[in-house]
């Protein structure tokens, strides 16, 4: 029962209240004569195969690791760092990574990550001398913490091509007026008869890793465009794009070209001869727009490789991090208002073992007050609980 609830949770992104009626339902269903577990109790299974699956600082010590880094955005007054831990052997997997492959290091929040911070949460938990190296964005405060601690730092390839397109389209007078254009057509025809034109919707965060959809869109459009299969009306609201033509057509072969880079380099990691077939890929690019993605994306290569050393391969990729603030996100996208919570747990359970015999062992030897000590350390006074006794001054 506990192992269907954690995995109903961790996998399925059930609800806590979810879970319990599931029960409730089988339990009508099919006649079983179980104790349908309260909400309550749930969360605290979750909580507790979190805890169990942190290891201690010595843990760390019998093999080399690679550290995988990121900074959730901002929820409510505070951050959450979060540190996992992938054993070098797993670069001989010919997949991308999966959440088994990870070992959670740290969670913790603050209202700000200074360098400082990190480099001290850093030396507390892992032997630097096993770390062979880290992947991140390149966001300031950890690349300066990588710095004071001489750890080598793998740029993540996805955030690293988002920046070159940023640089290279953001001031871009039809770049501009093509999005302008298309939040028009949303705006106009969302509610209308013709909502089933309009194109998805962009993403304010992380605008620049998010543009493939808009482009498609528009690609799409083109080609129904030419064949003639739209009506007077609709033509009437997306004729714009004869203007973009060359844009659209220019930037969705060179979204696609890099989202097929990327596939490269995650799936099969960063090794000489990944990058030769990139650079093949690369060879689609002729225009001049697209011309200076494939230089600043040589170059990148370039840094990469000299960073490799005695190394044949190299992960390339937080997207697994990525994946596991997405599934927290999902635990608490009903009331974001609470803050950063013990709640994150669920991000290291999501990495845990959750064969029969672990959980039985996780449930015995985790107690409720290991939990309350770790949230104590690691998250503090939350922002529900800061807004509580605030508004206990109004009697």
């Amino acid at each position: 029962m506990i192992q269907m609830a954690i995995t109903l949770i961790t996998i399925s992104g059930v609800s806590f209240r979810s879970v319990s009626k599931i029960f409730l339902a089988m339990k009508i269903t099919f006649n079983l004569s179980i104790k349908v577990p309260s909400h309550t109790t749930v969360l605290n299974w979750v909580k507790k195969q979190g805890v169990a699956n942190f290891r201690e600082k010595e843990f760390f010590d019998n093999q080399k690791w690679v550290l995988i880094m990121d900074e959730s955005i901002q929820f409510g007054n505070k951050k959450l760092l979060a540190i996992m831990a992938v054993p070098v052997s797993a670069h001989n997997k010919e997949e991308a990574l999966n959440y088994n492959d990870l070992v959670p290091i740290l969670l913790k929040s603050s209202e700000s990550w200074k360098a400082e911070d990190i480099a001290r949460e850093l030396r507390a938990c892992i032997n630097l001398e096993q770390v062979q190296y880290v992947i991140s964005d390149n966001g300031n405060n950890l690349k300066s913490s990588y710095e004071l601690l001489g750890i080598k730092h793998i740029e993540d390839v996805g955030h690293k091509f988002s920046w070159i397109i940023k640089e290279v389209y953001e001031k871009q007078p039809d770049f501009e007026a093509y999005t302008k254009e298309l939040a028009k057509l949303r705006g106009k025809s969302a509610m209308s008869k013709y909502s089933h034109i309009i194109p998805p919707t962009q993403r304010i965060v992380s605008r620049f890793m998010n543009l493939t959809p808009l482009f498609k869109w528009g690609y799409r459009m083109l080609q129904i465009i030419e064949k003639g299969k739209l009506t007077s009306d609709e033509f009437e609201k997306v004729k714009f794009v004869l203007d973009y033509k060359e844009l659209i057509q220019q930037s969705y072969i060179l979204l696609e070209t890099l989202n097929k880079i990327q596939k490269i380099l995650k799936i099969n990691g960063f090794t000489l001869k990944t990058v030769e077939k990139c650079k093949k890929e690369l060879e689609k690019l002729q225009d001049e727009r697209t011309q200076k993605v494939r230089q600043m994306i040589c170059k990148y290569f370039a840094d990469t490789i000299s960073k490799m050393g005695g190394e044949k391969k190299l992960l390339c990729s937080s997207d697994i991090i990525e994946s596991c603030f997405g599934k927290y996100k999902s635990v608490v996208k009903a009331n974001k208002t609470v803050g950063i919570t013990d709640l994150c747990l669920c991000i290291s359970t999501l990495l845990a073992s959750n064969d029969l015999e672990t959980l039985k062992h996780n449930m015995y030897k985790v107690k409720m007050s290991d939990v309350k000590e770790w949230k104590d350390k690691n998250i503090g006074e939350t922002l529900f609980e800061k807004r509580n006794v605030f508004y206990k001054n109004a009697g």
